[in-house]
C-alpha cells in the first residue's frame, strides 16, 4: 500500500508471482524459494469458462490452472498460470492504467503476505483480528502491468460482512498504531485514506498510498504519478 519506485513495484510483484506459480503446481504445502515462509493452501473456487489460455513468458502454466476469463476493452485481464480463486473479486479492478492493459489475479491474502516481508503485509494480521478473521479468510485480488510499461498495481481485500466504513476506519486505527502517517485526502472526488510507510520513507523513498473501501472490499492503489491514482478512483467509483 505505498507508492513505490519503478524499481520496487516489479521486484514486490515478482516475489508475489513466484508464490502464486508455486502454490499453484498441485503442491499441498508448496515451499517458495523466494519468499521466507511456505504458502498456505488454497482450494481453489471455480472461475468462468476460459476463453483462451497465456501463459506469462518465460513460466508454465500449472496443471488445472484457471486460463483467461475474456477480453475486456481489448484487454485479456485473467491470466493463465496465476492464481485466480475469486474471477469475481478481480473484476472489481481496473483493467487499464495510462492507457496499458493489466493482468489480474487473486489468491489467498496468506499467500500474498508470504511472498515478501515488511511494507502493508504487517498491518492486516491485526486489522482482520478485529474482525475475527484471520489471512486464511480472505483474498486478494491484484492487478498489475507486468510489462512494466506503466509503474501502477491496485489490490481488492474481500472480508465478508463487514462494511466499507468499518473496513478503512479499522485499517486507519491499525495503521496509526503501527506509527504509520495516515491522511484524508479527496481524490476525484472521493474520500480515501493516504497511508505512508515511515521505513520506506525513511529510507528516502516517495511512500504514499491510498486506501478506499466499498462494500465489503477494501482497495489500494500503488502508482507513482498522481494522474493514475485519479484514474484508478474514477474506475472504481464506477462499480455498482
Amino acid at each position: 500500500m505505498i507508492r513505490r519506485s519503478r524499481t520496487l513495484i516489479p521486484a514486490l510483484l515478482g516475489a508475489v508471482l513466484a508464490v502464486v506459480l508455486v502454490s499453484g503446481c498441485g503442491s499441498a504445502s508448496a515451499t517458495p524459494t523466494a519468499a521466507p515462509t511456505a504458502a498456505p493452501t488454497a482450494t481453489a473456487k471455480p472461475a468462468p469458462p476460459a476463453s483462451a489460455t497465456i501463459a506469462p513468458s518465460g513460466s508454465v502454466a500449472p496443471s488445472g490452472s484457471v486460463a483467461p476469463s475474456g477480453a475486456v476493452g481489448g484487454c485479456i485481464s485473467s491470466v493463465s498460470g496465476l492464481g485466480h480463486i475469486s474471477a469475481a473479486l478481480e473484476d472489481l479492478l481496473p483493467s487499464t492504467a495510462g492507457g496499458v492493459c493489466l493482468q489480474k489475479f487473486s489468491i489467498l491474502l496468506s499467500a500474498y503476505m508470504a511472498s515478501t516481508s515488511g511494507g502493508d503485509k504487517t498491518l492486516y494480521t491485526p486489522w482482520l483480528v478485529k474482525f475475527g478473521k484471520t489471512a486464511d479468510d480472505v483474498n486478494i485480488a491484484i492487478a498489475s502491468d507486468l510489462s512494466q510499461t506503466v509503474n501502477f498495481t491496485a489490490h481488492a481485500i474481500e472480508v465478508p460482512g463487514v462494511a466499507a466504513a468499518t473496513l478503512s476506519s479499522s485499517f486507519a486505527d491499525v495503521a496509526r498504531a503501527a506509527s504509520w502517517a495516515v491522511n484524508t485526502k479527496s481524490i476525484a472526488g472521493q474520500q480515501v485514506l493516504e497511508i505512508i510507510d515511515p521505513k520506506s520513507s525513511s529510507a528516502g523513498g516517495v511512500s504514499a498510498g491510498y486506501v478506499y473501501a466499498k462494500g465489503d472490499v477494501l482497495f489500494t492503489i500503488i502508482a507513482d504519478t498522481d494522474s493514475l491514482v485519479t484514474e484508478a478512483m474514477i474506475k472504481l467509483q464506477q462499480i455498482p
